[in-house]
């Protein structure tokens, strides 16, 4: 089970890797080529869909190695047992909004691809865009419960991430 959360979040790092680095070199190039005084437009559109994957898969990333916001002062102050139902109570939530955001996320990729909606310039599926959310919303309740189990089982090793 290990091996298998290992292998999931390499490939989320990975692809917030490729993402950051990509949009990194997308607006070099606009930048330059904004310089040159031939401005490609395409780079904007697609630097906008990298930090769009970037967005919701760093934020699946940041339930997994718990660096969500939380209200931890607070719970600091409770007795253990309580501490541990207030722990389950995070990845609980998160099974539940995420839940519901991945049903209408689902619902509106669907309707983008029904209605054949595009992007202005590049010209590809506006589905594109919301396929991470719905995959941040299906990880992050995942890496939410992860944590929280190692946070039980594991305290001092919950916080590091598995390289």
């Amino acid at each position: 089970m290990r091996q298998i959360d290992r292998a999931l979040w390499w490939l989320v790092d990975a692809a917030i890797f490729v993402a950051v680095v990509g949009m990194v070199a997308l607006i070099c190039t606009q930048v330059t080529t904004r310089f040159l005084g031939h401005s490609a437009p395409w780079t904007e559109e697609m630097s906008r869909f990298l930090f769009i994957w970037t967005t919701f898969l760093g934020m699946a990333t940041g339930f997994r190695y718990g660096t969500h916001p939380s209200l931890g002062l607070f719970a600091e102050g409770l007795a253990e047992g309580v501490q541990t139902y207030l722990r389950l109570l995070t990845p609980l939530s998160a099974v539940v909004f995420f839940s519901i955001v991945s049903w209408f996320g689902f619902k509106l990729m669907l309707q983008q691809i029904r209605f054949g909606e595009i992007s202005p310039i590049l010209q590809i599926g506006m589905w594109i865009t919301t396929l991470p959310l719905i995959i941040g919303a299906v990880l992050a309740p995942i890496g939410a419960i992860t944590h929280a189990v190692l946070l039980i089982i594991e305290p001092d090793k919950a916080m590091e991430p598995d390289r």
